[in-house]
């Protein structure tokens, strides 16, 4: 760990954090020699690894290109091909595209989409956005308000737009005290309840995760929860968002998550993987419908942040796409995800093992306090803070989180390997985690 006082503002303002040096394939080294696992991807983020020299090739080759151009006076050829392929990728639901800086961005933008749909079908009265409980949109004030997730929203409720939520979900934590085999998809059924409450008339879309991110750590609905929600936003004239950010680009063993439900929305949010790590990119993603009905009404989209567009963005995306096609890493995401899922499996001997869930290359485990009743680990004791921070000591990476109880309590991590993983690699962070969890386990006292 370096000596020299850190002048960035991180998470945790009295901690000094590791400088990291080099990065290669799925590993980090910080200046003083130490090699950390990354079993997370940076936040499921790096899915093409580290060190890929075709991607450094092409930021070099576009960036003398033309390494800026604004969007609101030009197009380019990388960033119309970007726009085209994501749209080829979806098989034809969505229609155009728009890039931006990064996954906030483009759930506010996907809000923005909506509202903008809804005046220019002649429904202005239309601009409610309801969302879940325990979900996550993103970090600025416009995406925190469609959040779900309580201590992120915590210190900055007063600037928070008012936003409705219903229930998540959440299989293993069912708020309807419902198992799967016996659902009646009341948690979808709610929906179209918070619509009547707010007034058809008022509620301009719905957004949520096909995968829940950090918030649930991969939780993910019955395989017929979405076309029930699909079903009741035609009813009212609702528009279907789902935030893509972390599952799309292959992450789940899908290029799109939303083709494991069968159900396809009207406005996807994309980020994380679609740029493989390489570039801040993000995009909102909108079928000919929406589209259509903006251009032939108004004409004007006035949204959007000065990088939007960008090229050198566009082009890390399109060299991100060849790759993930060249290498068949979708496939691979099936493959090493089901290696991955296997090997998780043997962690279930370990006493606070409650859930383990996820598709492809995004596993989620729960931690709990009693298997049996799921009771939630004491708060207090900020399981999955010691996790995240015994893990790195070892040197694991992971993505931990809280809160999953009801907002109050409940602690879990995310693995996320990046798609080149080996399964080598996988069997090391296996071990590694379960010595980081013995470890948990011994301070806390199970």
């Amino acid at each position: 760990m370096s000596a020299k006082k850190n002048h960035s503002i991180s998470v945790y303002l009295n901690q000094e954090y590791p400088s990291i040096v080099k990065s290669e394939g799925i590993y980090l080294y910080d200046d003083t020699g130490k090699r950390y696992v990354d079993a997370s991807s940076g936040p499921i983020l790096c899915s093409l690894g580290y060190g890929n020299e075709e991607i450094a090739d092409v930021l070099k080759e576009q960036t003398l290109k033309a390494s800026y151009v604004f969007r609101m006076d030009f197009t380019t050829p990388e960033l119309e091909e970007c726009c085209a392929r994501i749209c080829e990728k979806t098989n034809g639901v969505m229609d155009r595209v728009f890039l931006v800086s990064g996954g906030s961005e483009a759930t506010e933008i996907a809000i923005k989409l909506a509202r903008s749909y809804q005046i220019d079908s002649g429904n202005p009265s239309k601009f409610k956005v309801i969302s879940r409980w325990l979900s996550y949109h993103g970090i600025t004030m416009g995406s925190l308000a469609l959040s779900g997730f309580p201590y992120r929203r915590a210190n900055y409720v007063p600037y928070i737009p008012s936003t409705y939520h219903i229930a998540p979900a959440y299989c293993y934590r069912c708020w309807f005290n419902q198992t799967p085999a016996d659902c009646d998809l009341e948690c979808a059924q709610a929906l179209e309840n918070e619509i009547m409450m707010q007034g058809p008339e008022t509620v301009a879309a719905f957004i949520a995760e096909p995968f829940s991110g950090m918030s649930l750590c991969a939780a993910a609905p019955r395989r017929d929860y979405f076309k029930k929600i699909r079903k009741i936003c035609d009813k009212f004239g609702v528009l279907l968002i789902l935030d893509e950010v972390m599952t799309g680009f292959g992450r789940t063993g899908k290029y799109f998550a939303y083709e494991h439900f069968e159900t396809p929305p009207d406005v996807i949010a994309l980020g994380k993987g679609i740029a493989g790590g390489y570039f801040p990119l993000g995009a909102a993603a909108v079928t000919a419908k929406v589209f259509d009905t903006i251009a032939k009404g108004s004409g004007v989209f006035a949204a959007g942040h000065t990088w939007s567009g960008n090229p050198v963005g566009a082009a890390v995306a399109n060299k991100t796409m060849d790759l993930i096609e060249e290498s068949n890493l979708v496939q691979r995401c099936v493959e090493m995800g089901d290696y991955l899922a296997e090997k998780l499996e043997g962690l279930r001997s370990h006493p606070i093992v409650g859930d383990i869930r996820g598709d492809g290359l995004m596993r989620g485990v729960e931690f709990v306090k009693n298997k049996k009743t799921k009771e939630p680990l004491d708060p207090a004791i900020k399981f999955w803070v010691l996790l995240h921070q015994e893990a790195q000591k070892k040197g694991l990476v992971l993505e931990t989180s809280g809160g999953c109880e009801r907002g109050q309590a409940g602690d879990m991590m995310m693995l996320g390997p990046a798609f080149i993983v080996r399964k080598k690699e996988i069997d090391d962070i296996i071990d590694l985690l379960d010595d980081v969890l013995l470890g948990v386990e011994k301070k806390v006292g199970f």
